[in-house]
């Protein structure tokens, strides 16, 4: 099997985080019609703390997440933060790994000895390109 590599992109991780902003803050906006709920100052000290809350998501994914992986065949490589720190998971030292959905996102989690997980979500990757991860892991996965 060849190298394979799959590259994340900042837009994808912010078109995610906007996206749930906004719809994070028309719910409050929503409730903030009915004055017994949450009063107008409360609104804005939500919509204060979401945009700070999606804002430290983002900064996180810059200096922790993952920005791009690559497979071949006895290696998950995950690259992370500005610095493409490598992850190197050896095949051999997989326990298991699962495939879930979440919401409207996929998430692939890679169980390793002594109870470490390693989560790697759709968030900043495109559909497209996370899908053909899942299908090249699948195969990855099945083969001794």
């Amino acid at each position: 099997m060849e190298k394979m590599s799959f590259p994340a992109h900042l837009r994808y991780i912010l078109a995610t985080d906007a996206v749930a902003f906004l719809f994070a803050a028309l719910i409050v906006l929503l409730a903030s019609r009915i004055r017994a709920l949450i009063s107008p100052l409360a609104v804005v000290f939500v919509i204060a703390a979401l945009a700070a809350a999606f804002g430290a998501d983002v900064t996180l994914w810059l200096y922790r997440g993952i920005h791009a992986i690559e497979l071949d065949d006895q290696t998950l490589t995950l690259f992370r933060g500005r610095e493409f720190r490598r992850q190197i998971i050896n095949r051999h030292d997989i326990v298991a790994m699962t495939t879930k959905r979440r919401f409207l996102r996929r998430v692939v989690v890679v169980r390793l000895p002594r109870l470490h997980t390693v989560r790697i979500t759709e968030e900043a990757f495109t559909p497209e390109v996370f899908s053909r991860f899942l299908a090249v892991l699948a195969g990855w996965d099945r083969r001794n």
